[in-house]
């Protein structure tokens, strides 16, 4: 029997947060939400369905991570570092009561972020957020844990995320931490395309604000980014979001290349990013956001061209 009264106007509103959120300009970070897995014991994140696959990191007991789906047997496919990996099943609580999360990690290598993350200036959701950690980037551990929450060093100060999410990393290869100083775009080579040192250029500006109408060298708008991307890359393309997906040619979602320009929200785009791989683009997002990548799932998606 559908709801009435009181319990009718909540659900209401419960679809309308969850339909805002879906056409919104970014992911919400997943410092306190509900992740697909839970570790229930110290579980190995490998490059494929097998234990002989590559060994890329390790979940300890009460850690989360996103499982995306069935692979074989009892393995499962999850995101580690903005692309699919495995584990075993067997050892992640996806629906029981789930363990708490670590408030001690193994202090030595990298974390590798299993979600968006809000960054705090102390430990504990009463401190105020000061930045967001995106999916799949890589940070240094100081070996502090505080109330489920794990220090790190974050453009030259010490701040704050939840431990629940920091994978550990043990192939010795990650995605850029946030905030990282620009550097310049590496210059053409042999092998490389033209939308791959793009793309290059928009990895040096994870961690940049985003500031409405900026180009650069250190804000950007989202167009100003993939504008300055793309001369990078020795291709001039128009400044305006619209603009840019008037030029080029058009590409099929499913033929997507690195540094292809992604646009999102109808047939007059508002938002556009640099294709990233594995359903994600690098973009500049909105007011209060930094250069991150996001999930072409989470917006309207409106088309995709190819500069050069």
């Amino acid at each position: 029997m559908a709801p009435t009264g009181r319990r009718s106007i909540a659900a209401i509103a419960t679809l309308a947060s969850a339909v805002a959120l879906s056409f919104g300009t970014g992911i919400a970070p997943a410092e306190a939400a509900s992740s697909s897995g839970v570790a229930t014991t110290t579980v190995n994140i490998r490059g494929g369905a097998s234990t002989s696959a590559s060994l890329l990191g390790r979940l300890v007991r009460g850690q989360k991570i996103t499982v995306t789906g069935h692979a074989t047997g009892d393995w499962v496919k999850v995101r580690f570092r903005g692309a699919t990996a495995y584990m075993d099943g067997e050892y992640l609580d996806r629906t029981g009561a789930r363990p708490a999360a670590p408030t001690t990690l193994p202090t030595a290598g990298s974390r590798i972020a299993t979600a968006e993350l809000n960054i705090r200036s102390g430990p504990g959701a009463r401190h105020r957020v000061v930045s967001e950690l995106p999916d799949g980037s890589a940070i240094t551990v100081t070996g502090r844990y505080v109330a489920g929450y794990a220090e790190f060093r974050h453009r030259g100060t010490l701040r704050w995320v939840s431990a629940a999410y920091l994978a550990e990393s043990l192939d010795g290869t990650a995605a850029a931490p946030p905030g990282a100083s620009p550097i310049a775009a590496p210059a053409p080579v042999s092998g490389t395309t033209r939308g791959e040192i793009a793309l290059a250029f928009g990895r040096a500006q994870l961690g940049e604000p985003y500031v409405f109408g900026a180009t650069g060298p250190n804000r950007w708008d989202c167009s100003g980014l993939t504008q300055a991307a793309w001369r990078a890359a020795g291709i001039s393309i128009p400044r305006t979001t619209y603009t840019q997906v008037r030029i080029g040619q058009r590409v099929a979602r499913s033929d997507l290349r690195l540094g292809d320009l992604v646009f999102f929200y109808g047939s007059r785009p508002s938002h556009v990013g640099l294709y990233a791989g594995n359903g994600m683009v690098l973009n500049a997002p909105r007011p209060g956001k930094t250069v991150s990548y996001s999930r072409i799932s989470s917006m309207p998606y409106a088309g995709a061209v190819r500069p050069g």
